[in-house]
């Protein structure tokens, strides 16, 4: 695949979008506990520079295992690992196609960034709500190349919850047809709706909007949740992002649709 303008790469960077958790974890983890993640995501960005465009679509495959290291009734440590990614990128009549389970091309940028995150841990720490207080990467992740290769990249903030964990509190009482809205994140409204609840699994929609600046999305999804552990068994969203970004002089859009698909289990 050809090598595109850095220009490109610094405009999908600015539709990389990050949704703010209010962390109420209801689990207690154990040392040994192991949590898998499946992500499925497939994306579709138009850049334009005036009448020139360009099109990337993609679709990745990643699978990341959450083992429990250390625990205590104050938190609990995690090591997170890539453990397989499969990418695929089609643009200007092109495919670049990566799987993590053969060696990488030593001549392609793209593949040797995405090799360096598959099997180096990163180290988190979080309290007794799953807030993430301390975070330790192994490698230095560039989120432009993983923007540009439609791999979502892992949300470690403090502050923020294990990205396998609901961010409220699951509660029993609650009845079919409750919304609330969540305005916790500058810019950023989410309005979560009870979808269907029973004794094991809650299923809940909800609705995003991020507005302001240089970068407006608008979020869809739906998640089953285990009532009992606060998991999110599955999750899944469909995302539409529009932004621009002026360099040197020149304004760049974009326009990026997803549709992403996670499953969550307990080994």
């Amino acid at each position: 695949m050809k090598t595109t303008s850095p220009n490109i790469f610094y405009l999908l960077l600015v539709l990389s979008i990050f949704i703010g958790d209010v962390a109420c974890a209801q689990i207690q983890f154990k040392k040994g506990d192991e949590f898998q993640r499946q992500v499925l995501t497939k994306s579709n960005c138009v850049l334009q520079r005036g009448g020139q465009s360009l099109n990337v679509s993609s679709c990745s495959t990643v699978t990341k295992t959450y083992k429990v290291t250390d625990a205590s009734d104050k938190g609990a440590s995690f090591a997170i690992t890539t453990d397989k990614l499969i990418d695929t990128i089609n643009s200007m009549n092109q495919n670049l196609i990566y799987n993590s389970a053969k060696p990488a091309d030593p001549n392609s940028p793209i593949q040797t960034s995405l090799q360096k995150i598959v099997g180096a841990p990163s180290s988190v720490s979080v309290n007794s709500k799953a807030e993430i207080t301390t975070i330790k990467r192994s490698v230095a992740l560039n989120d432009t190349i993983l923007s540009f290769a439609g791999v979502q990249s892992e949300h470690l903030l403090a502050g923020a919850t294990l990205q396998f964990m609901v961010n409220f509190t699951i509660n029993p009482t609650l009845k079919k047809g409750y919304s609330w809205v969540d305005t916790s994140v500058p810019s950023t409204e989410t309005t979560y709706n009870i979808y269907a609840i029973d004794s094991r699994t809650t299923t809940v929609t909800y609705k995003t909007s991020v507005l302001g600046g240089s970068l407006n999305s608008r979020i869809n999804g739906s998640m089953l949740i285990d009532n009992n552990t606060g998991v999110i068994l599955k999750r899944y969203s469909q995302s539409v992002s529009t932004g621009y970004e002026m360099v040197e002089g020149i304004v760049y859009t974009a326009t990026r649709r997803t549709a992403i698909t996670e499953i969550s289990t307990k080994k």
